[in-house]
């Protein structure tokens, strides 16, 4: 073989090791995307059916109402119904197909007429559409959840996720809809 001939063959070839590299790299990069990540532990109430499982789409089952929502913006479809949320300045309003049901606004659940159905208070207190304190929301012995009266909610430290997902003052689907955007502003 010629110098020339050498040298063309080592330009357009590439060596063998340079080959091994490229189909290890090749093969590391394929392992891990073909795992997907770890499903987010389901957020419960004890002695319901009601759970959350965070994540894109974020997938509720409040009272037999299952929901999976999406956004932003947020929108999920149950049954016939198109549910939305639209944010303002006095927080997301959640309409069922376009007329206002409910509002959340720092950690406060309003009906249509701007009624509070709940407050979550800063110390955990939860009161009613009159303002009286109905329950207290704390975390529950050994961070397994937050704790309200005799329910305990698992999987959050989150007392208004926890509190809002528990409110019986609320229908199940807003209740639903309330947590899940609470998790997806909370989510990258």
């Amino acid at each position: 073989m010629t110098a020339i001939a050498a040298r063309e063959r080592t330009c357009y070839e590439p060596q063998p090791l340079f080959r091994l590299a490229v189909l290890i790299l090749a093969a590391c990069q394929s392992h891990g995307a073909s795992e997907p990540p770890p499903a987010p532990p389901a957020i419960s109430v004890s002695g319901t059916t009601t759970r959350v499982v965070p994540g894109h789409p974020c997938r509720a089952s409040v009272e037999g109402v299952d929901l999976e929502v999406g956004g932003p913006p947020l929108l999920a479809q149950v049954g016939a119904d198109r549910w939305t949320g639209e944010d303002g300045s006095n927080g997301v309003t959640f309409k069922r197909n376009g007329v206002a049901v409910a509002r959340l606004y720092a950690n406060q659940l309003f009906d249509a007429d701007g009624v509070p159905l709940v407050r979550v208070l800063q110390n955990g207190d939860l009161a009613d559409r009159a303002g009286r304190i109905v329950r207290h929301a704390q975390l529950a012995p050994g961070g397994a959840g937050v704790q309200i009266g005799a329910q305990t909610v698992t999987n959050t430290s989150n007392l208004a996720v926890a509190a809002l997902l528990a409110a019986p003052e609320a229908e199940a689907t807003v209740r639903g809809l309330a947590v899940c955007y609470l998790l997806l502003q909370a989510t990258p």
